[in-house]
């Protein structure tokens, strides 16, 4: 049994739109095939569904897509079912050059999304083929190659000339004998310093777990978390999670910490212990996905110290249920998000957890695809899928239902420096 798909999908560097199918069989592999609408360009491939929770054609589902086209170009994507019908998925080219497409069962969502495409296209200059571009750059190469031999000739030819003049220029006077004057040694430059990433974070357990992004600290060599930069413990990576950019930490054992470090714990209240102990018997997270123009809160550590090393919190409401590309697990706010501000906590105005801070959008990369400059366009992870990540990290957690409003003790509490 075969489920066929219509697809619309678009390269951002590249003004033409691409039309057409992807088939996928219950075994989960499957054919993708493309063409240029108003081109001749095709592209052609296969894909992998790698996840389908419930089966095929629900909700949730995913998998990989390559395709390789005429015109040179090789790309891979990652696609997710956002709804039954259809969903979405991104990729990039060999050169870094981002794919987007769509796929449903219902024409009229393709449509409304390759008019988009094309409105886009219009508005950008039709980019070179990767072959073209490959000529360019080898004719580019040649040019500089030969300039460089011609500048090399007359480098030679100048000295040579000096040389003679000099020869000429002793043989008609007596040189005094030159003085040697000792050159002072030149100081030793210190070392450059390892590039250092900072981000934010919370506590979840008593046992010294804390939640954050998965781009924060995945590539790090080491890791320690804090409430400054002057007072930190050292933390492992326990578990991570990188489709929804969540990762799970622990501090290491007190035994051989400082005065310091211990104080900072008992600051915290952190204890550490063999059961996994909610930081709140109450619970953090909130089991009511957000609504539509709720007001929240984004606490966290902008920027690291460079302005101060006081938490920050900057205030907004949400601006859409769902993330970029229609992805269900995130929502968008409208409050400032700055970089530092990555896994830090977003609370309702009770002081609920309803989300994680995970990305703001790249204003001058989205201005360039539609002509203008957005503002206040930030994401965050929903807590419902926060708290899957910690059930199968093995840290259970319960549902908050503080109905309080949140105060400025419990935010300073709960955020960390990563």
């Amino acid at each position: 049994m075969t489920f066929q798909y219509n697809t619309v999908a678009g390269f951002d560097d590249y003004a033409g739109v691409f039309e057409g199918t992807v088939s996928v069989t219950v075994g989960g592999r499957g054919e993708v095939a493309l063409r240029e609408v108003g081109g001749g360009i095709t592209c052609y491939g296969s894909t992998q569904q790698t996840g389908h929770p419930g089966g095929l054609q629900k909700l949730g589902a995913n998998g990989t897509a390559e395709v390789k086209c005429s015109d040179g170009r090789r790309a891979t994507a990652t696609w997710f079912q956002s709804v039954e019908e259809g969903g979405s998925g991104v990729g990039q080219d060999q050169n870094g050059n981002q794919l987007r497409l769509r796929y449903d069962l219902d024409q009229s969502v393709l449509e409304d999304y390759k008019r988009s495409l094309l409105a886009a296209s219009a508005r950008k200059a039709k980019a070179p083929s990767v072959a073209e571009q490959k000529r360019n750059k080898d004719a580019e190469r040649k040019k500089a190659e030969i300039a460089k031999a011609r500048q090399v000739k007359e480098d030679r030819q100048k000295r040579i000339e000096e040389i003679r003049k000099r020869k000429e220029q002793a043989s008609r006077e007596v040189k005094p004998e030159p003085q040697v004057i000792a050159e002072k040694p030149k100081p030793k430059s210190n070392p450059p310093a390892g590039n250092i990433t900072s981000g934010s974070g919370f506590f979840v357990s008593k046992l010294g777990y804390v939640v954050t992004n998965q781009h924060v600290v995945g590539e790090c060599k080491s890791i320690s978390v804090g409430d400054s930069s002057r007072k930190q413990i050292a933390a492992e990576l326990v578990q991570q999670d990188k489709k929804n950019d969540l990762a799970l930490l622990k501090i290491s054992s007190t035994k051989m910490a400082s005065a310091d470090t211990k104080s900072l714990i008992r600051k915290l209240g952190i204890k550490v212990a063999s059961r996994n102990v909610p930081l709140s018997s109450d619970g953090l997270l909130r089991s009511e996905d957000v609504e539509l123009g709720e007001r929240v809160m984004v606490s966290g550590f902008p920027y690291g110290e460079i302005f101060s090393d006081t938490i920050k919190v900057t205030g907004g409401m949400v601006s859409a249920i769902r993330g970029m590309g229609d992805d269900s697990g995130q929502f968008q706010i409208d409050a400032a998000v700055q970089p530092g501000n990555s896994g830090g906590p977003i609370y309702d105005g009770n002081g609920n957890i309803v989300g994680v801070v995970v990305s703001q959008l790249n204003k001058l990369k989205v201005a360039k695809v539609i002509g203008s400059l957005p503002e206040n366009v930030n994401f965050g992870i929903k807590a419902s899928t926060v708290r899957q990540f910690l059930t199968s990290a093995g840290l259970p957690t319960k549902w908050s239902n503080q109905s309080e409003p949140l105060s400025s003790g419990s935010v300073r509490n709960s955020v960390s420096f990563l």
